[in-house]
């Protein structure tokens, strides 16, 4: 059984699941509002840490977003 929890971030859908990937036992995938994808295989040491870098990749893509 996979377990996944998913957010909405700043209109960005979170998607983590459980997925042990080297030293990450969670993976997370993250989308924009526009559809853009981002998938990240080593999220993680636990849940709440893969979620915590799944915000912080929305906010730098944000930030990219304002400087262009």
């Amino acid at each position: 059984m996979q377990h996944q929890l998913s957010d909405v971030y700043k209109g960005w859908a979170i998607a983590v699941k459980a997925e042990a990937k080297m030293c990450a036992r969670f993976s997370f995938e993250i989308i924009s509002p526009s559809g853009y994808r981002q998938y990240v295989a080593m999220g993680g040491e636990n849940r709440e840490r893969a979620l915590e870098r799944a915000r912080e990749m929305i906010d730098l893509e944000l930030a990219l977003e304002d400087d262009s």
